[in-house]
């Protein structure tokens, strides 16, 4: 009997093992597809030379930025979303957008992404003279996802774009 007992023990450690390596493999998949995810809306924004975060994308078909950034976001399956309101603090305002490219409401944004003003122009006595300068930062969200037990934590990566002047 006491040999039966061990060996129930032991496959519960091994049953423990197996799904905290299963929970790392997933977590480890998950942050790379949203890094990747990151990295591409990011070379999107720069080489359209920024996005008008006022507008959506009606047509996947149109060359916008945004409709762009859609139609990589559902070629490559990306799922996970989050809320840009915990991501907003006193400087920097996210603005969230879904998979399909429209305004996000609170809570199922897929990306978020926040213009950020820094200098030019509009802070310095040369007014007028020198471009306005900008930048954007981008968050994306992925998740802790195990087979059995689902989501169980939500995490968020946030990447910034190079400067971009603007007229």
């Amino acid at each position: 009997m006491r040999e039966a007992v061990g060996g129930t023990w032991l496959f519960q450690i091994v049953i423990v093992f197996i799904l905290l390596f299963a929970g790392f493999m997933c977590l480890n998949i998950n942050h790379s597809k949203a890094f990747n995810v990151k990295d591409r809306i990011i070379q999107t924004i720069q080489s359209n030379n920024g996005l008008d975060l006022t507008s959506q994308c009606n047509n996947l078909n149109d060359d916008t930025t945004i409709c762009e950034i859609a139609r990589y976001l559902i070629n490559n399956a990306y799922r996970n979303t989050g809320s840009c309101s915990s991501l907003n603090n006193g400087t920097v305002t996210y603005t969230g957008f879904t998979r399909e490219g429209k305004i996000a409401s609170s809570g199922n944004a897929s990306f978020c992404v926040a213009k950020v003003n820094s200098g030019g122009s509009q802070n310095s006595e040369f007014q007028g003279e020198l471009p306005s300068v900008s930048y954007y930062r981008v968050a994306v969200f992925y998740q802790l996802d195990l087979p059995i037990f689902n989501n169980l934590f939500n995490f968020h990566l946030t990447g910034d774009t190079k400067t971009i002047y603007v007229k």
